[in-house]
């Protein structure tokens, strides 16, 4: 699953919107091979490796669902990567769910709160899928 330039992607709605998505939770790393090939030159790190390098980065692993998924620091006002400016990532190191995101223009009529979607190829459970194969082989 290497995601292509997101069709859904809408970086002038997204700066309307301010990042209410990113407000809320920041999103997840769904593909663990682009995760590494990103952030690690595509080498594979066990689960402890991975903990170890992950604050330099400004990442923690998120558990919520049972398997340790990749994801940026949450603060009180949602994703720690999240600016005046927008994402401090590049729209290439963006989380999957973040480029995977179908923007909905509603979002704007709501004082508070997202109503984008995810498709669910990016939903918290396959990315617990596909984490877990992952964790299972190195």
């Amino acid at each position: 699953m290497m995601l292509e330039k997101s069709d859904s992607l809408n970086l002038p709605l997204c700066q309307e919107c301010g990042g209410r998505c990113c407000q809320g939770s920041p999103g997840i790393w769904v593909d663990p091979e682009r995760f590494f090939a990103l952030f690690f030159s595509g080498q594979r790190l066990t689960l402890e490796q991975l903990r170890e390098r992950l604050p330099a980065l400004g990442l923690v692993l998120w558990e919520k669902t049972g398997v340790p998924i990749p994801a940026p620091r949450s603060l009180a006002s949602g994703c720690a990567f999240l600016t005046a400016d927008g994402c401090r990532f590049s729209v290439a190191e963006r989380p999957c769910q973040c480029l995977a995101l179908i923007p909905n223009l509603e979002t704007l009529e709501h004082q508070q709160g997202c109503l984008c979607l995810v498709p669910e190829e990016f939903s918290r459970d396959v990315a617990r899928q596909r984490w877990q194969n992952y964790w299972q082989t190195v």
